[in-house]
């Protein structure tokens, strides 16, 4: 699986790249930066997104919780954290059905223990720094590094070549090499990096700690979209993708005032596809699932999951329209 970067937001896909409910592969998850707050509890741990209110069931490796922990002064103290993972369904058992969603961590890319502070600064681009010397490399475009040492003028070098796998992120220039190695850097107590960097210069060999650029390329899909029944007028749905990656459906008949609510998470597949997961319907567990193909200001499904069953849609699917701003 791979990380969606900002800079992804222009890939296209064709037909033969799109998935479908009862497909006999499995669905993959395209890994994106998550944003917010992070609880870390004895028994439980959770992360609550970015100007939102709904929490995420935090899952970890037996590493990464006891990285976090080093973070925290005491158990359930806040903390600002930027995880890239993707989100599935809670279990139905226990407290996980009281979360909207699970945050599956793949790594651990900034943590900062000012849990309110990070959330206010805008959005970030994928920066390494070291001390001793001091210096700094910023990615101030998809081609270019802004480089700075110590207190000269800052630099613009040309990126000629990136390579990233799961291992290494490699930037080339013709001036030197920016690598980037997934692995828990500090260059402070209060702050931490989940990236080690080399730099490699004509200068000489630079070390410190890197961060990935933590914008949400899956921002152009946020935004309500509705639809009215073809064979009743008096019957409606909307659904609102919410920044977060919280979802909710609402379905609606004219001779009740009282629509009838689902809620849940969204996510992207690729560049025309989006899977759209409801975990509770009227506040009781349910999971639903439809994936939406998008057709110029339309979402598209053809069919729908729920629990283990896939059922076609009636009248050849479900069609949506998004709202104008």
């Amino acid at each position: 699986m791979i990380l969606l970067q900002a800079c992804t937001s222009s890939m296209v896909s064709s037909p033969s790249d799109h998935v479908a409910l009862g497909q006999s592969a499995e669905i993959q998850i395209p890994r994106i930066m998550f944003r917010g707050q992070i609880v870390i509890g004895p028994q439980t741990s959770s992360f609550t997104p970015c100007n939102s209110n709904q929490q995420f069931l935090l899952t970890l490796s037996a590493q990464q919780y006891q990285t976090l922990s080093q973070q925290v002064a005491s158990p359930y103290q806040s903390i600002y954290g930027e995880i890239i993972g993707f989100l599935t369904a809670p279990s139905q058992t226990g407290y996980n059905a009281d979360f909207r969603a699970r945050l599956m961590t793949h790594q651990i890319n900034y943590v900062s223990q000012d849990g309110v502070k990070g959330c206010s600064q805008p959005v970030q681009s994928t920066e390494a720094q070291g001390q001793k010397p001091h210096w700094r490399v910023r990615m101030t475009s998809p081609d270019t590094l802004d480089v700075k040492f110590g207190k000269s003028s800052p630099q613009q070098w040309p990126v000629k070549l990136m390579n990233h796998t799961e291992e290494h992120r490699v930037y080339k220039t013709p001036q030197g090499t920016l690598t980037l190695s997934p692995s828990s850097c500090q260059l402070s107590h209060q702050s931490l990096y989940g990236w080690m960097a080399t730099f490699n210069t004509q200068k000489g060999r630079y070390r410190g700690c890197a961060r990935l650029g933590n914008q949400d390329p899956s921002t152009p899909w946020i935004a309500t979209y509705y639809a009215s029944s073809t064979r009743q007028d008096n019957f409606s749905v909307t659904l609102t993708l919410k920044a977060a990656h919280t979802a909710q459906t609402l379905y609606r008949y004219q001779n009740d005032p009282v629509p009838i609510v689902e809620t849940g998470f969204w996510q992207v597949l690729n560049a025309d596809q989006i899977q759209v997961v409801m975990t509770q319907h009227q506040q009781q567990y349910l999971l639903s699932q439809r994936i939406f193909t998008r057709e110029g200001d339309r979402l598209h499904a053809p069919k729908e999951q729920v629990g283990q069953q896939i059922y076609n849609i009636n009248e050849g699917g479900l069609t949506l329209y998004r709202s104008k701003p």
